[in-house]
């Protein structure tokens, strides 16, 4: 019989929070954006090896501030004029902490459980620092390691952080091919998308653990944008 989790490491966007995709596609609309432009614009002009400018913003190599400079040129080069100045912030205003994830993390914790976050990151600003220290036991945010999801390397810093091997550790993320990576690291990984319930089923028998979905939690969360966190 496979032992169980000993470990859970949960991805901030898209799993934490409301759906990032509905924060983006608000702000397309707002701008003139067909949905999911901003994000093709930016990888098709970007893209590389290392993730582009996103992956340089996500690994902490350049400013927040540079990367919406960036932007800005990007737009104008194809017609759009946006308003200058705190860009990213604008584009995850409508992102915020919530979902029965948070619960599950709560009651993993509570049973013994060590419960990390491991998250790509534009900038830090978006994060809950206070409630983020309440509820977890080690947190790795990409931008403050210098590393980023799918890199593997930042799948072990997270599991190191919780005082575990990579094999005792479930792991949750809106994206499957970060989900992919941590798999084979020995990782039990879960993508979350569409029903909680999914999610939670999975890491019931994941961690051995008979873990409860708050009222009315059944479809909250998993719709990430593929912003590549």
């Amino acid at each position: 019989m496979t032992e169980r989790a000993r470990g859970l490491l949960l991805d901030y966007g898209g799993v934490l929070t409301t759906p990032v995709a509905d924060s983006f596609s608000a702000w397309e609309r707002e701008h003139g954006f067909a949905r999911g432009e901003v994000i093709r614009l930016i990888k098709g002009a970007y893209e590389d090896a290392d993730g582009g400018l996103i992956g340089r913003l996500e690994r902490g190599e350049i400013a927040t501030e540079q990367f919406e400079q960036e932007l800005v040129r990007l737009f104008a080069q194809q017609g759009r004029s946006v308003p200058e100045g705190r860009l990213v912030d604008a584009m995850f205003a409508g992102m915020s902490p919530a979902g029965p994830m948070w619960s599950i993390a709560d009651q993993a914790r509570r049973a013994g459980v060590r419960v990390g976050l491991l998250s790509n990151s534009w900038g830090t600003a978006m994060y809950p620092r206070a409630r983020l220290d309440e509820a977890f036991d080690a947190q790795v945010i990409s931008c403050e390691v210098g590393m980023r999801k799918p890199d593997p390397e930042i799948f072990e810093l997270a599991a190191e952080r919780l005082g575990l091997p990579p094999s005792s550790c479930a792991f949750v993320d809106d994206l499957d091919r970060n989900v992919h990576v941590a798999e084979r690291l020995g990782m039990r990984g879960v993508v979350h998308a569409g029903e909680a319930e999914h999610t939670v089923s999975r890491l019931r028998g994941l961690l051995g653990l008979d873990l409860t979905l708050p009222p009315a939690a059944g479809a909250a969360g998993g719709r990430g944008a593929g912003l590549g966190d």
